[in-house]
């Protein structure tokens, strides 16, 4: 547990940072180009890794593996466009509803148990994102809040995968990072269109940024999953609303709203509630 800990910490500090890039080129170069660049970058890093350690491709669970790698591709798309229209703070809390997620898919896919008094808890959860999403007011509704939330739902798939290859037993670490980036890089690129902007040399600096840390944030995530239950994980990564949180006002000067501050912490206070819940029935 204490592993999954550190892990855990250091992804949500080490993608806090990422976000923080992402969403300074956020406005001057589309999503899925800055999704492409990362994946392309990334998936240079982790093959060279591989090929310098002696690190073998398995022949097993490849459609797995693929799927896995779709579903973090659409999650990244999904998260980068948020980021570059809403504050960090605001989207770093919709996109902790993947753990709500990997609640849901991995009790239906992975078929573990649903403790008992999670029903109130989730019951808090949606109400605190209907408190920041303001579903009931056309003029106060975030529309980019559902980028948000379907990069947090795409996301908790490809985290639940990422349990089920680790059950198998079958796949390294780096292994399972080299097809999410370069499925990544797939998606990004299918879905550039013709509005590519060719980065100058700032943005190629940003970039080269976004692909390194991303590839030391999903190491550690992949870790963090390999050493506890998928619930467990992703509800220890809370503490990256916090890091989101800081770069948004000391970087952008940033805000928060009593609103979304009261639904950060009803989400947080839910989210570790059903840590606990899922913990202890676990051990029983």
């Amino acid at each position: 547990m204490r592993q999954a800990f550190f892990y855990a910490i250091a992804s949500a500090l080490a993608f806090s940072i990422m976000n923080l890039f992402v969403k300074m080129l956020g406005q001057a170069m589309p999503a899925a180009e800055i999704t492409f660049f990362r994946g392309l970058i990334g998936t240079v890093a982790v093959l060279a890794y591989m090929q310098l350690k002696g690190i073998a491709f398995s022949t097993e669970n490849r459609g797995m593996l693929t799927i896995r790698g779709i579903f973090g591709g659409l999650g990244n798309l999904c998260n980068f466009i948020a980021l570059a229209y809403m504050k960090l703070a605001d989207a770093a809390i919709l996109f902790q509803l993947s753990g709500i997620f990997v609640f849901i898919f991995s009790t239906l896919y992975l078929k573990e148990s649903v403790p008992k008094g999670a029903g109130k808890w989730l019951l808090v959860i949606l109400a605190a994102v209907a408190i920041m999403v303001k579903p009931w007011s056309f003029s106060e509704f975030h529309w980019y809040s559902l980028y948000a939330i379907a990069g947090a739902a795409f996301a908790a798939a490809a985290y639940t995968t990422i349990r089920k290859l680790t059950m198998a037993g079958h796949h390294n670490n780096y292994e399972i990072m080299f097809y999410f980036l370069v499925t990544t890089m797939l998606v990004g690129g299918l879905l550039m269109g013709p509005n590519f902007v060719w980065p100058d040399m700032r943005q190629w600096v940003i970039l080269g940024i976004i692909g390194g840390i991303s590839v030391f944030a999903q190491f550690f995530l992949t870790g963090a999953f390999v050493a506890t239950n998928a619930i467990v994980a992703q509800f220890l990564q809370y503490i990256g609303v916090f890091f989101n949180a800081m770069w948004g006002f000391v970087i952008f000067d940033e805000t928060l709203s009593w609103m979304t501050i009261l639904a950060g912490i009803m989400m947080f206070i839910a989210s570790v509630m059903l840590a606990r819940l899922k913990e202890q029935n676990v051990k029983v």
